[in-house]
């Protein structure tokens, strides 16, 4: 039996579109429609896909390793193929498969699966299953965990297997677990394709088969059943999340310095942001993209500030420097996640080793102003991302106290001082809030 590793990835909640009736009149449940699943009892790879890497399951299956199963054809549609599923919990071997199937209007979907309890394994490990849907402009991967429906309900009985006291009980150690899912009106990632998630859990191995999805007509009870789901979420979410994704500038205290210009303005902890350091000393946005699930879509935050251009001024790249942003801002926003820019501080021309490279350019922090900066602007005015433009107003600081570079910006010229990052606080620290009050 192959042992496969696997952890939970975030999850970006999203459901919209439902309104609640004030009266719920009983109504006959709609005929359900099965939806088509590639390989639903896994007897081949299908359109099953890694969820780490996007790839193929090739190879993932192993034949006959519960023959009581099969042989009773509890499990397989085809038992004479003997092909099960295991798996551990871990991201690493996490299924997902994209159905033809899309987004629709006031519709419950019931999405189920036979957990399996093999002897080796009892008391059985768990697991999760997930709907969700592919983003407009989808990543390698899909957006595996990402665009995640809320369940209305969840029924998965534990399985048990017992088979030393009743070893004649073929069909022992098998439970049918099935999530409920339900739209309103306008649902989020209406008309988008459905796509089927399937978690292990534990270090056991746990066994799953025979996936199966379909969907009917909603009736208004299952829509306010999900309504209340979605705001049971809502209600127990803990204090907001922030996480500041950049170089080595956020990296060197930037979240310590707006975290504490949170404890002066907000006096409740429970109100008050938890702020994460995602900073990465050298880092540039083109190489922060192989890095943006671990270090910041992980902490599930509701807010990520993107600060990058120090290093990738050094790169000369600006149009690569534009699309990574936008690659950034389009996964954090399909994460449903609010995204506040932030122009990089200046550089010291005078003091920085890249000064004299960049003198035919006009001077090093200009170069960057208005190859870098000017692009992070760009895709914020008029885009509905707010910015906070730190470029600006540390020159605006400079203008009028030209002593001030020496103060805020340490002698190798582009890191900060202390009191740089407490400038960077003033106007970083309101500017989330402003985002939060929007929420």
């Amino acid at each position: 039996m192959k042992r496969l590793n696997f952890t939970y990835l975030p999850i970006a909640v999203a459901v919209a579109g439902l309104t609640l009736s004030s009266a719920v009149e009983p109504q006959p449940q709609a005929p359900a429609i099965s939806i088509t699943i590639s390989e639903p009892g896994f007897e081949a790879d299908g359109n099953w896909k890694i969820a780490k890497t996007g790839a193929s399951v090739a190879g993932l299956y192993s034949n006959d390793m519960l023959p009581n199963y099969t042989k009773a054809g509890l499990i397989d549609a085809n038992p004479n193929l003997g092909r099960m599923f295991a798996y551990n919990n871990g991201p690493d071997q996490d299924v997902y498969q994209v159905l033809d199937a899309t987004v629709a209007t006031n519709t419950t979907y019931k999405l189920s699966i036979v957990a399996i309890d093999s002897t080796a394994s009892n008391p059985f490990p768990g697991g999760e299953l997930r709907l969700g849907y592919v983003s407009d402009s989808p990543t390698p991967q899909d957006d595996f965990s990402w665009n995640l429906m809320t369940p209305a309900k969840v029924d998965n009985p534990l399985p048990f297997n017992d088979h030393e006291n009743a070893p004649e009980n073929l069909t022992d150690g098998a439970a049918t677990w099935t999530w409920t899912f339900t739209t309103g009106a306008t649902p989020v990632g209406l008309g988008q394709k459905l796509r089927v998630e399937i978690l292990g859990g534990g270090k056991p191995q746990a066994i799953f088969d025979n996936v199966r999805l379909q969907s009917s007509a909603a009736t208004p009870a299952e829509i306010e059943a999900a309504l209340k789901a979605a705001s049971a979420i809502k209600t127990t979410k803990a204090r907001p999340i922030v996480v500041m994704f950049g170089d080595s500038t956020t990296d060197g205290g930037m979240a310590p310095a707006v975290q504490k210009e949170f404890n002066k303005l907000i006096s409740s902890e429970l109100n008050r942001p938890q702020v994460i350091n995602a900073g990465k000393g050298g880092d540039n946005a083109t190489a922060a993209l192989a890095r943006i699930e671990k270090d910041v879509l992980a902490h599930k935050p509701d807010i990520v500030t993107v600060s990058f251009g120090l290093n990738d001024t050094g790169g000369r790249k600006p149009d690569q420097f534009k699309d990574s942003l936008k690659n950034i801002i389009r996964s954090l926003k399909d994460a449903d996640i609010q995204v506040l820019l932030m122009t990089s501080t200046p550089f010291n021309n005078e003091k920085h080793f890249w000064g004299k490279d960049f003198e035919k350019d006009g001077g090093l922090d200009e170069y960057m102003d208005k190859q870098f900066c000017e692009k992070m602007r760009s895709l914020a005015h008029g885009k509905n991302v707010l910015i906070c433009d730190l470029h600006s107003i540390f020159l605006a600081k400079m203008k009028n106290d030209p002593e001030l570079i020496n103060k805020v910006i340490s002698a190798d010229g582009v890191h900060l001082t202390a009191e740089g990052y407490l400038l960077i606080s003033k106007h970083v620290a309101p500017n989330i809030l402003k985002l939060l009050d929007k929420n």
